[in-house]
């Protein structure tokens, strides 16, 4: 027995002196008193009684990255099995997967059985270290057990032995099954590829790589810098490491990353044959502008200015292209064209690497272009909201949802496809104002109604819609557009829509699409599609034709993350107005001389603009002159970036008088230039230097002599290039007087920039490359083997050749049964007890008779009422317990006669409390 909260029985002490001394009651009702008192105080001091024999949870932690062999599932799946008939009562089995992050395959289990491994992890790592903590947190604190490892031991990230540790400190050890690759008689593997930190263009340099062999072979050594071949040749590999030194040189500024392949017949592990290298090439910074109109009016400008500029039609960026970019310039370019990683690496180049960024308005801009709720929405120094004023005319919207069984696929961040879809239709149906109509019908091989046509200001069962779900086979396209029919067609708005999302890649059974589009086409009902993949897909032509039939648009989502933020562009463009397209004069706002010295009178009026809303502490240079005194030109510092917006559009069809402005390519020069004074250039000889060692990452930061101390310790920020996962930020520690540093774990393959924060500024750090995963670095199977030997060693485990035995010799947990429950209900019955017992079965408490109080003498005039009473009030009688009867003259005609005094013998306890009363008041 023991007690959660047992200070709680304190309480008996004061609560039953003041049962004995305020709540005595003689006959049954006093013991079912004390018995409740002593069962209410239990209860809350929370008994618990304690099983000594609970059972074990055991976990079953299976590596699951490329460094494993083929059928390494298989024998994993096998010892899960053979553990699952060993459980005895109280035993529970879970089974976590792991490569780059853990995932939880099966929560413990005390029956049932395995299905296999469902999970998708990402295989490119094997971090040892955070499956052993996912393993500890899923066995509850209360409990104990064992963990058994099924790993080749070849683990990335942190040491697995500080995990071992904490589960050791619990009393749980970690048991090992080594399974790996067989030792392949050669491995040639690229171990570094050596090149400069940083060389200006045009500057003739020398690098080398390092190959390491297992034995002696003559291979194919291939070298390759930004995709073109630099040199393809035999090389005679001596056992050992193999030094090959290079020579180039770099025309242009910007990063010119090098891939070196080498081949060899009989190698066995070609994960380990490429090496990759980044190299910094310095020049004079440069303006990066996306643009459609590469020499529209924006690049005419900016050339004229003597910019360094380099024009390209839009595409994904990452931060690999922006390195040596002051300044990126957006003219009218659709969020689409820059894909979800893009707009991550663009946030991320503004706010972390100190990057500038302008964007320019049109039809294909701000939020009319898909940048609402996207990542460099929070970059804007505009608010992309809409608001009532941006209404179009009332519409009624058909959403066609593809819950076939492709969207049971989990994304990066472990929801399903359906569920971000369901996230994107939700937000969608928000932006709908209450005289608006809606339906939602899911689709797989039949039509599955959400809920039909229904007016928004009923209220929409949004709930329905985010609890999607997956059913099987592909989408019947035919069968959709058929359901949207019927619900559309229902509605009498002036704007009615059909909206298809659908897989590009398993979009099946057209049917008589385009007879049903034709029908819808003939009642002015539009239909647009967004297609889940690429234009290359399978089935891609046949969605981009039914959004050419229906006199829609069509959008390929590459990435599923991007899902909201595209169902939210096609509702703007359908149920508001984001671009105002009549001429509008504007004005010079207080702000204008930020930008320098631009005329601020005589402005011309622009053919359209973008309807955005200045957002806190941002600066307006332009406004607009119309009812909605809009901003037309804003800017503000961002993170240790700038940012930029321009409503107006540039070079197009709402240019208006903007283009035969005389101060239009001043204006523009001087934005481009106010957001390339971001980053906070730092002053004196501030270096930071990057190092990698493996997948360890080392930065240092080397202050000016005589540079005084930072006011905030320095922050390391770790930038993916691809922008396909979010920014990493570290503290820096002192390594000496003028120096800092810290370290980082690379987490995968690709592309790393590190950026250090000072301040306002922003250092960055030369970038580094990470070919493949340490796992393939060059060794045997023992090595693995060892490294799995020390972190069972820590807590006690054993390597498990057989799985007999391992529920018994795992300690035993012990169980806890709360006992307040059942203490509750007994007090709840004996509660009831005591009313009945005191209410039908005993006697009322006796009391006292009050004394006969002497009354005062009472003046004459007091009449003859006064008279009665003061005749009738008597002294107590000196005899004990006697009583003497007053003498009491008749009552005089018309009063009533004083009721009958109550005796000591009443029926009930209620009966004696009238008494009382009666006595009280005088009645």
């Amino acid at each position: 027995m023991s007690f959660s909260l047992p200070q709680a029985l304190v309480l008996l002490v004061p609560l039953g002196l003041f049962l004995w001394k305020r709540g005595a009651r003689p006959g049954t009702p006093m013991p079912l008193r004390w018995g409740l008192l002593v069962l209410a105080v239990g209860a809350l001091a929370g008994p618990e009684l304690v099983l000594r024999h609970a059972g074990s949870d055991v976990v079953v932690v299976v590596d699951r990255s490329r460094s494993m062999p083929l059928d390494s599932d298989r024998v994993a799946l096998e010892l899960v099995k053979l553990l699952e008939g060993q459980r005895r009562p109280g035993d529970r089995l879970g089974v976590i997967s792991f490569g780059r992050e853990a995932r939880v395959e099966q929560p413990l289990s005390a029956a049932g059985t395995f299905g296999g491994f469902s999970r998708p992890v990402d295989a490119e790592a094997s971090d040892l270290s955070a499956a052993l903590d996912a393993a500890g947190g899923l066995i509850p604190s209360e409990r104990t057990g064992r963990v058994l490892v099924v790993s080749d031991g070849r683990a990335t990230g942190a040491d697995a032995r500080g995990a071992a540790r904490r589960l050791a400190a619990r009393g749980i050890a970690v048991d090992f099954r080594h399974v790996a690759r067989e030792e392949v008689p050669l491995d040639l593997a690229v171990v570094s590829v050596d090149v400069p930190s940083s060389v200006t263009a045009r500057e003739p340099f020398q690098f080398s790589a390092v190959v390491v062999a297992s034995g002696a072979v003559t291979g194919t050594v291939r070298l390759e810098r930004n995709g073109q071949l630099l040199v393809k040749g035999p090389y005679e590999f001596r056992p050992g490491p193999n030094v090959l030194p290079f020579r180039d040189l770099v025309e242009k500024e910007g990063l010119a990353s090098y891939r070196l392949a080498v081949e060899a017949p009989g190698d066995g592990v070609v994960e380990n044959d490429e090496g990759r290298a980044v190299l910094r090439v310095e020049g004079p910074p440069r303006v990066l502008l996306l643009t459609r109109q590469p020499k529209g009016t924006m690049a005419q400008a900016l050339e004229a200015a003597g910019m360094r500029l380099e024009v390209r039609e839009p595409f994904p960026v990452s931060l690999d292209t922006l390195d040596g970019v002051a300044a990126v310039v957006l003219e009218n370019v659709d969020a689409n064209s820059l894909g979800e990683p893009g707009l991550n690496a663009l946030a991320a180049y503004v706010e972390q690497a100190g990057g500038g960024l302008v964007m320019t308005g049109g039809r294909d801009s701000f939020g009319q272009g898909g940048y609402r709720r996207s990542p460099l929405e929070p970059v804007l120094p505009v608010s992309l909201e809409l608001r009532e004023e941006q209404r179009r005319t009332a519409v009624a919207m058909s959403v066609l949802m593809d819950c076939s069984c492709s969207m049971g696929v989990t994304v990066p961040d472990g929801r399903t496809k359906m569920e971000v879809a369901a996230e994107g239709v939700v937000g969608a149906l928000t932006l709908l104002n209450q005289n608006d109509e809606a339906s939602v019908d899911m689709i797989d091989t039949e039509s599955h109604e959400i809920f039909p046509l229904s007016p928004v200001s009923e209220g929409l069962p949004l709930d329905k819609v985010a609890r999607g779900f997956s059913g099987g086979g592909g989408i019947y396209v035919g069968e959709a557009l058929r359901a949207g029919k019927k619900q559309i067609l229902q509605s009498d708005k002036a704007t009615r829509h059909v909206l298809l999302f659908s897989d590009a890649a398993d979009s099946e059974e057209p049917d008589d699409y385009k007879a049903t589009i034709s029908a819808l086409r003939s009642q002015n009902v539009t239909v647009s599609v967004i297609g889940l993949g690429t234009p290359k897909d399978s089935d891609a032509k046949l969605l981009q034709e039914v959004a050419a039939l229906g006199g829609g648009r069509i959008y390929f989502a590459q990435d599923a993350m991007s899902l909201p933020r595209i169902f939210s562009q096609e509702t703007i463009t359908v149920a508001r107005s984001a671009f105002v397209d009549v001429p509008t004069s504007m004005e010079a706002a207080p702000d204008l001389p930020l930008l320098g010295k631009l005329p601020s009178q005589g402005l011309p009026q622009a053919g359209g603009y973008n309807l955005t809303y200045l957002k806190p502490r941002a600066n307006v240079a332009l406004r607009t002159l119309d009812e909605n005194a809009a901003p037309l030109l804003a800017m503000w510092p961002r993170g240790a970036g700038r940012s930029v917006a321009f409503m107006g559009e540039v070079d197009g069809q709402f240019s208006g008088e903007l283009r035969q402005w005389s101060g239009l390519r001043a204006a523009l020069e001087s934005m481009v230039r106010w957001a390339m004074q971001g980053g906070g250039k730092p002053e004196g000889e501030v270096v930071a230097r990057a190092e990698r060692q493996g997948n360890l990452l080392r930065v240092t930061l080397d202050l000016a002599p005589g540079e005084p101390m930072p006011t905030a310790l320095p922050t390391l920020v770790v930038l993916p290039g691809d922008g396909s996962s979010a920014p990493v930020e570290l503290p820096m520690r002192w390594e000496d007087e003028d120096r800092l540093a810290a370290e980082f774990t690379i987490p995968g393959r690709g592309t790393w920039h590190p950026v250090v924060k000072l301040g306002n500024r922003a250092v960055r750090a030369p970038p580094v490359a990470l070919p493949y995963a340490p796992e393939f670095e060059p060794g045997s199977p023992k090595e693995g083997r060892e490294v799995l030997l020390a972190v069972a060693a820590v807590g006690g485990g054993v390597e498990r050749l057989s799985m007999t035995g391992l529920f018994a010799e795992a300690p035993v947990s012990e169980g806890r049964v709360a006992l307040a429950p059942w203490l509750v209900g007994f007090a709840v019955l004996v509660l009831l007890a005591e009313v009945v017992v005191r209410r039908f079965f005993s006697t009322p408490r006796l009391r006292k008779p009050a004394p006969a109080k002497v009354a005062r003498p009472v003046e004459a005039t007091a009449g003859v009422g006064a008279a009665t009473v003061a005749a009738g009030t008597q002294t107590r009688s000196p005899e004990p317990r006697r009583e003497t009867a007053p003498a009491q003259s008749g009552p005089e005609e018309g009063e009533k006669p004083p009721p009958e005094k109550p005796t000591g013998n009443v029926d009930s306890a209620l009966e004696a409390a009238r008494a009382r009363s009666r006595k009280r008041l005088g009645r």
